[in-house]
């Protein structure tokens, strides 16, 4: 997938026929992924490229910094699991105050016409667009008329009565319900993140862990969960003035995982931030510096402290124990 940065490298005959799609994305849901398939199959169908815009920081943190939100996928992890659904091309603008002033109707001429020379759009019926999110789909519609190119609105994703939404999802996780957030995103529950070295802890009670490195991402209530983990190869190169290149793979084989957040309280009771930090059962290799991808599964029970090392050194046999069982009835998933 190829990553432009901003708009001075267009219009450009490398991306011609283009099918686009913009919006946040957070946590590309299904009702995201019904939009992308979309693109991608009328992108396919007159050999143009699919394409996407969307935002590096939820426009909503930068317009209310003091309001600012955790995210379901950090950028990174957006990015890859965009390209996971075939998209050719990803559009990141700068979002700054100057560029949410723009009008609906300046925003269509200046960006998607003049600069991108769009052949078709395809939006979500509930998406919103230009100065105080003053566009809709009607207004869309009215604009694609005017300026020449194809307009498609899908309509929002249900599950069961429920509308498909990010911020439903958030709300999922927040209350520990990762059954009802899988069944929205359509996979479980996942976040990326670097591996970086802990005090070393884990290793003294001979189960050595893997401290994560978060950005930003959102996670279920602190406590202990069975998770699977995978490792991600992804880069970001320079491919020419205005583009990048991003070179990226899942590589196939998943880690069944112990995965602990909280504030450690067994052995300090004074942490402001809670420290997420994952045992991988089975794995002989060294992680530190690298990207995981964690898929949470279960939750196994909530942090408690314990009166001593021993203590706590039982419950994390009982903890993998009851976390291989869990592997043994997702082995199909």
């Amino acid at each position: 997938m190829i990553i432009a940065r901003d708009f001075k490298a267009f219009p450009s005959p490398r991306f011609s026929r283009t099918v686009l799609t913009m919006g946040v994305f957070d946590g590309v849901h299904l009702g995201h992924r019904e939009v992308l398939s979309r693109v991608r199959l009328a992108a396919r169908k007159i050999g143009g490229t699919a394409a996407v815009l969307t935002f590096q920081e939820h426009p909503q943190n930068v317009l209310k910094p003091h309001a600012s939100k955790f995210l379901l996928t950090s950028f990174t992890h957006k990015l890859t699991l965009l390209e996971a659904e075939g998209m050719d091309l990803c559009l990141v603008p700068h979002f700054n105050v100057r560029f949410s002033k723009m009008s609906p109707e300046a925003f269509v001429e200046k960006i998607l016409v003049r600069k991108l020379k769009i052949r078709k759009l395809i939006l979500g019926d509930d998406s919103r667009f230009g100065h105080r999110r003053q566009g809709d789909v009607s207004r869309m519609a009215d604009l694609a008329a005017r300026f020449g190119f194809d307009f498609e609105a899908v309509p929002a994703r249900k599950e069961k009565m429920f509308t498909v939404k990010s911020t439903l999802i958030r709300e999922l996780l927040a209350e520990g319900e990762l059954e009802a957030a899988r069944k929205f995103l359509g996979r479980p529950y996942s976040v990326a993140a670097r591996i970086v070295r802990g005090e070393g802890r884990g290793r003294e009670l001979g189960f050595p862990t893997a401290n994560l490195d978060l950005e930003n991402e959102i996670l279920p209530p602190m406590g202990v969960y069975a998770v699977r983990a995978r490792l991600i190869d992804s880069r970001i190169l320079p491919e020419r003035p205005g583009f990048f290149v991003m070179k990226h793979a899942h590589l196939p084989e998943r880690w069944p995982a112990v995965l602990n957040w909280g504030k450690k309280p067994t052995f300090r009771c004074n942490i402001r931030e809670a420290v997420a930090e994952v045992h991988l059962l089975g794995f002989r290799g060294n992680v530190y510096g690298k990207m995981l991808e964690i898929e949470f599964l279960k939750m196994l029970r909530r942090e408690r402290k314990f009166a001593c090392a021993e203590d706590l050194k039982r419950q994390i046999f009982a903890d993998i124990r009851r976390a291989e069982r869990v592997f043994l009835q997702k082995s199909e998933v």
